[in-house]
């Protein structure tokens, strides 16, 4: 049965399909779409009734009266360039299955005008071998987001690949934990957890877990006790308790510097147009960070990460 509420829908679904500023629809387009989409035989006051209601309900809708043309829809939930950066955001998230990709994609798409769906149609953004294989990830999410709320431990299947690059799993018997946030870095979503029998967090890649399970024991420690402070300056995603880091680094890594340790580093210049940079981070990941960019950077202290960086580079496989 046609009625004035499922009329106003019915046109209101037509602006969001196919109009946008570069494609308005006249009052004659309106009405062929209305019969050819829904077969209904609508008249032209049904039409300005629809869209004066669809305004006073918050919509944005340009009218013939303001650009001579006929309806658009002027204010929609992301703009093309918002619905561009999440696009991008999603195919960067390697702990995203292929699968999965496309179907958020899809959805963000729906957002968009037909017209400009076109222009993000492409899909080769990041390669498909380089997306988790694993589909369980927004299950993972849901249930470790119960736990965190629930403050309850979880079990649960830790996954590696084998030399036939399939995942299996890391040990026999069950991780058991506490879980305490989820972060993403370094491409990758981790759940921040503290392991049953550890009194500090570490890091376990969500795409890499399986067969999640609430348990009804209580956390270890309350989030306030749990040393998630030590979290603050995380690098390759290596927790541990931060230590006063200095380095010694070539100009040209100055934006990296900022960009993973945060703007609250102190930056001292040298005359010779290097630079001493000082803050707190986590010593393993810093070793790790500071051989990425060894031939920039040098650890002046503490003595124990510059030796270990010593270490790690004299005994490299390519030494003779």
């Amino acid at each position: 049965m046609t009625t004035d509420k499922s009329n106003m829908l019915c046109i209101l679904k037509i602006l969001e399909e196919y109009s946008d500023e570069d494609h308005i629809l006249s009052i004659k387009e309106l009405l062929e779409k209305m019969k050819l989409l829904y077969g209904r035989n609508t008249d032209r006051r049904t039409v300005y009734s629809a869209v004066e209601a669809l305004q006073d309900f918050g919509y944005e809708i340009s009218t013939f009266k303001e650009n001579g043309k006929g309806y658009y829809l002027v204010d929609r939930t992301f703009s093309p360039s918002e619905i561009r950066l999440l696009i991008d955001a999603i195919y960067s998230c390697e702990y995203i299955s292929k699968k999965q990709t496309e179907e958020l994609l899809e959805k963000l798409r729906s957002f968009l005008s037909v017209h400009d769906r076109k222009k993000y149609s492409y899909t080769n953004i990041i390669s498909p071998d380089k997306k988790s294989p694993n589909a369980e990830v927004f299950l993972n999410i849901e249930i470790l987001d119960a736990a965190i709320t629930e403050k309850r431990k979880v079990s649960f299947t830790y996954m590696d690949y084998d030399y036939n690059k399939k995942l299996k799993p890391r040990r026999d018997e069950k991780y058991i934990a506490s879980p305490y946030a989820m972060i993403c870095e370094d491409a990758h979503y981790y759940l921040v957890l503290i392991s049953q029998g550890h009194d500090s967090p570490s890091f376990y890649r969500i795409d890499m877990m399986k067969d999640i399970r609430i348990l009804e024991e209580p956390l270890d420690y309350s989030k306030k006790d749990a040393k998630l402070d030590s979290l603050r300056r995380v690098v390759y995603a290596h927790s541990g308790e931060p230590e006063q880091i200095h380095l010694h680094c070539d100009k040209q890594v100055l934006r990296y510097v900022i960009e993973d340790f945060g703007g609250d580093v102190l930056i001292e210049p040298r005359e010779d147009g290097s630079f001493d940079a000082m803050f707190k981070a986590a010593p393993q990941g810093l070793i790790y960070w500071a051989l990425q960019y060894m031939q920039n950077v040098e650890v002046i202290a503490p003595a124990h990460i510059r030796e270990q960086v010593i270490e790690t580079i004299r005994n490299n496989k390519y030494t003779e």
